[in-house]
């Protein structure tokens, strides 16, 4: 699925690219949401999933070809122990918890998903693309 940078990920983007700053490589992590962001999303105001058995998972992204990367691991979240509310987007942010960090990239899930107790939530290799055009 094809998304698109935050604000935040916009200048972390132009930042890096023009050498006004220095990017080093971290770990991001993917979140799941169940409204749709803005590219002014922030930690503090996504409308994340939350309940026991869910949480942030990192993410590894390949080499950028003709413009794009993936992601190149199996993402699975839960099994969760709640009925979850359904999920209709993703994200990518920069901490594995909380709200100290950035809202880099966002995308809308192709299905939203409604799950339940014991059902956990996977992201297939090479799901995720981001792009910077």
């Amino acid at each position: 699925m094809t998304g698109q940078a935050s604000t935040a990920g916009s200048h972390i983007a132009l930042d890096a690219m023009s050498g006004r700053a220095t990017q080093t490589a971290r770990t991001t992590y993917l979140a799941l949401l169940t409204s749709a962001p803005t590219d002014a999303t922030i930690l503090s105001t996504m409308a994340e999933l939350s309940g026991t058995g869910y949480a942030r998972q990192s993410v590894t992204w390949g080499a950028p070809s003709a413009e794009v990367t993936a992601n190149t691991n199996l993402i699975t979240f839960g099994p969760v122990s709640f009925d979850p509310a359904s999920v209709t987007h993703l994200a990518l942010v920069s901490a594995s918890s909380g709200t100290s960090g950035d809202f880099i990239f966002y995308w809308t899930a192709d299905t939203a998903r409604d799950g339940i107790s014991g059902d956990s939530f996977t992201v297939a290799i090479g799901a995720l693309t981001m792009s910077v055009e």
